[in-house]
């Protein structure tokens, strides 16, 4: 039987108010001259695609804006996240015990693929992952879980906010909620919630031995 589990980065995987909270912040007060915003409404928008980080942070969402935005996120995070960025505690524990499994990895984020293969990279885990896949175009998470699954026999969706949840229900397989990502509880709706990293792959076997 072919497995694969597929997970989120940011709040999954990535605690990623460590390192880009910072990188973000500063990166909104380079465009708007202003003080950066607070942490808290950064970390409320992961998840969400760049692009309405800039709109809700630097104040716009027109090309030229975005893209002084995401350079200079991208200049500010390759100095935090050698130096702050963490993973979850039992991340890389948990993907070695589904490999053991015999599931295939794979990454789903609405980040751009340089992002999540600096993340993966830097962390360490990047060769854990037989797929990375980011925002591409304008195809939703939906789209894309649907063509990562193809081929497999049970197909598993990680996340902590509504467009992984989303993702998963809509292509009818079971979605894991992490709560102790980003996420509210209303967004969870469907979904067997974890509260910690550990809980993943105790909940993962009793769906595959049902």
């Amino acid at each position: 039987m072919k497995r694969l589990a597929v997970f989120d980065l940011d709040g999954t995987l990535h605690h990623t108010e460590f390192a880009l909270a910072p990188a973000i912040a500063r990166a909104a007060s380079d465009i708007t001259g202003e003080a950066e915003p607070p942490y808290s409404l950064v970390n409320s928008l992961y998840g969400e695609p760049l692009e309405v980080f800039c709109k809700v942070l630097a104040g716009s969402d027109e090309p030229a804006v975005c893209k002084r935005f995401f350079e200079s996120v991208q200049f500010h995070q390759a100095v935090t996240l050698p130096t702050k960025g963490k993973l979850y505690p039992g991340v890389k524990q948990m993907l070695c015990d589904l490999q053991a499994l015999g599931f295939d990895l794979a990454i789903l984020s609405n980040a751009h693929m340089d992002y999540i293969v600096l993340v993966t990279e830097t962390l360490g885990i990047v060769d854990n992952f037989t797929m990375l896949t980011g925002r591409t175009d304008e195809a939703s998470k939906t789209a894309r879980l649907f063509e990562m699954s193809r081929g497999y026999d049970f197909t598993v969706m990680v996340g902590d906010r509504y467009h992984d949840i989303q993702a998963g229900l809509e292509n009818t397989l079971p979605v894991i909620a992490c709560s102790y990502g980003y996420g509210t509880d209303s967004e969870y709706q469907g979904a067997i919630r974890v509260d910690s990293v550990k809980k993943i792959v105790p909940v993962i076997e009793e769906m595959i031995t049902r």
